[in-house]
């Protein structure tokens, strides 16, 4: 049951001994954390905070939650924020807050492990999430928030996107491993066990598969979606087989498939055709961003 679940989460005995700190990268991102309860210990993300944030006025900002993928780290984003904080200077991309999470195994799923071990999902929704809205100043509502994700991050942003529609109006899903359960199970042996305890029910229960048709009628009038991958990537099938799931459904979205692309995020933003950001600028235009207390940090 969903309470099971919840007291296996967040008990931090359980959770697996892993290095939940990150050390910097470079000077585009910030590197933080925050005291995490369900962990039992400070756990590390990077922040990228837009040009003016630091000017001294009382502006709020949209954010995106970004997901790495497989064997991956929370600076795997640093193609997309190179190039978003060019066009922010050139006018050309709204100034947005970027969080990008880490999985310490980097196999997580982006869920929380049916063994309560590793609590992915519980750490984004009820801690990383609270914790950027109180320390940043954000806008802090869904039409301000979106989730990104690439590979194994992309299923993280479908999964979490689609389940949790009052948290996020918008869900960006970059060359995203969107397998379905079944094919864990063959394909993917250690994440299936590891994360999903070789649950089939369990793993349908956290499938973007389940979430997307679950909740069409509020992704279809709510949400900005976009699916994207690369013409060369070994994903191509699945992703285009989820793209014609939300067809099905009604659910409008971009549907996009890169020239010339692997499974790279730099061969992607080299190869993307058209503007990266027009995404969040459709997703974003319009919020009230004046809306702090003066002298509000």
């Amino acid at each position: 049951s969903q309470s099971e679940a919840q007291s296996t989460v967040s008990d931090p005995g359980k959770v697996m001994e892993l290095e939940w700190e990150i050390g910097p990268w470079d000077t585009l991102w910030n590197t933080a954390d925050f005291d995490s309860s369900l962990v039992g210990e400070k756990v590390g993300y990077y922040v990228y905070l837009p040009p003016g944030y630091h000017s001294g006025d009382a502006r709020r900002y949209p954010v995106v939650i970004w997901l790495h993928g497989a064997y991956g780290r929370p600076h795997e984003a640093s193609p997309i924020i190179a190039r978003l904080d060019k066009a922010i200077r050139g006018g050309a991309a709204v100034p947005m807050i970027v969080v990008s999470a880490l999985d310490p195994t980097g196999l997580g799923m982006w869920t929380d492990s049916k063994d309560g071990r590793l609590p992915m999902e519980s750490l984004i929704i009820k801690e990383l999430i609270p914790h950027v809205d109180k320390t940043y100043r954000t806008v802090g509502t869904a039409a301000s928030r979106a989730i990104e994700g690439f590979s194994m991050g992309g299923y993280g942003a479908a999964y979490l996107g689609f389940k949790y529609t009052d948290l996020f109006a918008s869900v960006s899903m970059i060359a995203a491993a969107l397998h379905k359960p079944e094919t864990l199970k063959q394909r993917r042996a250690a994440i299936f066990t590891n994360v999903f305890g070789g649950d089939l029910d369990y793993a349908w229960e956290r499938s973007p598969w389940r979430w997307v048709e679950k909740n069409a009628g509020k992704i279809r009038n709510r949400q900005n979606v976009r699916l994207y991958v690369g013409a060369e990537d070994g994903l191509l099938e699945w992703d285009r087989r989820f793209h014609e799931l939300m067809v099905e459904r009604n659910i409008t979205h971009e549907w996009g498939v890169v020239p010339n692309s692997p499974h790279a995020i730099g061969a992607l933003m080299q190869n993307w055709e058209g503007d990266f950001f027009a995404f969040y600028r459709l997703a974003f235009e319009g919020l009230s961003t004046e809306i702090a207390p003066a002298g509000d940090d």
